[in-house]
């Protein structure tokens, strides 16, 4: 079964490659899991203290690197493509407290023949804290050495 075609609302996975943001093994990342609903992908997570900018608030590019994830999480488990990220534009709208549940949401919104398109919603409850739109780049998996 490919990635695109996996059944809506359980956990999706990537291969175990060791990444910052979603692989369970890294002792230094973010351990982030999917789910799917529709046309969307989305992840739940509480920054952590550890990862704050200004007291309590999570630092920008930890919130970036989140909404990153779950981009190239909606290519892969909508598209059925990996993809590298080309552009990511960020536009916070509200600070984010660190601790606290956040849900990125994520979907494709156009396909070139070169890259699609997705945007993002980050929430904490019914706040937004900031949204984004990307072109991620189709690349092909090849194993690396550790």
């Amino acid at each position: 079964m490919s990635e695109a075609s996996q059944p809506e609302d359980h956990e999706l996975f990537f291969p175990d490659f060791g990444c910052f943001g979603c692989s369970a093994t890294n002792p230094a990342g973010l351990h982030l899991s999917f789910r799917r609903t529709l046309d969307t992908v989305y992840a739940t997570y509480t920054i952590p203290e550890r990862y704050h900018g200004a007291p309590g608030i999570a630092h920008g590019g930890i919130l970036a690197t989140i909404i990153d994830e779950v981009s190239c999480a909606a290519a892969a488990f909508l598209h059925g493509t990996h993809v590298v990220t080309g552009e990511l534009s960020v536009r916070y709208l509200r600070p984010c407290p660190v601790e606290v549940p956040l849900v990125v949401t994520a979907r494709i919104v156009r396909e070139h023949p070169r890259y699609v398109v997705i945007d993002t919603e980050a929430r904490q409850a019914e706040t937004l804290v900031a949204t984004s739109t990307g072109r991620f780049f189709p690349q092909a998996r090849t194993e690396s050495a550790p």
